[in-house]
């Protein structure tokens, strides 16, 4: 049995698994390049609302919806609607509905006190044919003012 002497004589000599293999650091590189494509398709992955994953692996964000949209009818009308002519079409028909329910709430409360006048007179619970047909009248203005305060045009 022999005996090293010397420290450095043991480091120098590789042992049989310090060789160097020649084609592994070229498989490893093929790896690695291999492996970053993946790794960037990973990365261009969202979800959609339902949690399923979305791919997009062209680098580009994705285009808005409403960039070069074809012209179709419901296009142009939507455009139309928002131009200052429109704006001022709404602003009067908004005006004008408000006098007409002015109107009719001034023909209510004149209609109401005519009633309760006439009712007053007469002492009586009964209605008389005249009478009736001004409550008829009455409850035809209230709905009619009630259903143009729903009526709203939106701007």
């Amino acid at each position: 049995m022999r005996f090293r002497t010397h420290r450095s004589q043991a480091f120098r000599q590789p042992g049989p698994l310090l060789k160097p293999i020649p084609w592994a650091r070229s498989l490893f590189c093929l790896a690695v390049l291999a492996a970053v494509p993946f790794a960037t398709g990973v990365s261009q992955t969202g979800t959609n609302g339902s949690g399923n994953p979305i791919h997009d692996y062209s680098g580009f964000p994705p285009i808005s919806p409403l960039a070069n949209r074809q012209p179709d009818a419901n296009r142009i009308m939507e455009d139309s609607m928002h131009g200052p002519e429109y704006q001022k079409r709404i602003a009067q028909l908004n005006l004008l509905r408000q006098k007409e329910m002015t109107e009719d709430t001034a023909k209510l409360v004149q209609l109401a006190n005519e009633v309760k006048a006439e009712t007053g007179q007469t002492g009586s619970d009964a209605l008389s044919v005249v009478e009736l047909r001004k409550v008829e009248l009455i409850e035809k203005l209230a709905k009619a003012v009630h259903d143009k305060m729903q009526a709203n045009v939106a701007n």
